[in-house]
């Protein structure tokens, strides 16, 4: 069953050079990139702030910003990722680095809502254009098109970068792609969430120690759906 809509004429919102689909990371050092090159840059983002599952979803850790080197710790991604990170810092919504995964992984927690700020200050220094609560529904003819509360639009651009995270625009533009491990698979999902009114002193280094404690529980007993558990503490110690 089928519904036939009229043809119909999209008003074009914008002509940029750089157009940008997704503000999460990449979407973010992109834009900030095309940006400080001088290009005419918009960001379209489907929410109403920046920051991807960073913000979105609540996930509150750079993971990825450090590797091991030569047997230590050190922070290998740069760039505008130290601009992102000098900025958490000088707000003083940035931990120190901690270890994950018997010591493998180091990761850096931040407050999120402090993050949202710090990406708005570096793509509007840069002279990005923002576009929020836009979500990108096709591509034609050098367009993308979105579907914003004023309605349909069309954007025009010389250059496209896919940040969508899903690979939406590099799809619709004819690129090939898989979906899954061929089996009907897909990359299962996790809840993120933040607890409040901790007592430091109570805690201690519970997020040492979850996992342990989690086994010992299942050999008493317990099931848990989850094996590995994902605790990271954040800025604020009460958190």
């Amino acid at each position: 069953m089928f519904v036939r809509e009229p043809q119909r004429d999209t008003p074009v919102l914008a002509e940029h050079e750089v157009v940008v689909l997704g503000g999460g990371p990449a979407g973010i050092a992109a834009a900030a990139a095309a940006g400080r090159a001088g290009r005419s840059t918009i960001l379209v983002e489907r929410y109403g702030f920046l920051g991807g599952a960073g913000t979105a979803a609540g996930l509150a850790n750079f993971c990825g910003l450090h590797a091991k080197v030569h047997g230590e710790h050190h922070q290998v991604v740069h760039g505008i990722a130290d601009d992102v990170v000098a900025r958490l810092q000088a707000l003083g919504a940035l931990a120190a680095p901690h270890v994950l995964f018997g010591g493998r992984i180091q990761a850096q927690a931040y407050d999120v809502s402090a993050y949202k700020l710090v990406a708005d200050q570096i793509l509007l220094a840069a002279n990005v254009r923002l576009l929020f609560h836009a979500l990108a529904v096709g591509y034609r003819d050098g367009h993308l098109l979105v579907e914003t509360k004023s309605g349909r639009r069309a954007i025009r651009g010389r250059m496209f970068i896919d940040c969508s995270g899903d690979g939406d625009l590099a799809a619709w533009m004819g690129a090939p792609y898989e979906v899954g491990d061929g089996k009907g698979n897909m990359l299962y999902p996790s809840t993120m969430y933040r607890i409040g009114g901790v007592d430091p002193a109570k805690a201690g280094n519970a997020c040492e120690t979850i996992a342990q404690r989690m086994e010992e529980a299942e050999r008493a007993g317990r099931r848990f759906p989850r094996k590995k558990p994902i605790l990271r503490p954040q800025p604020n110690p009460v958190e």
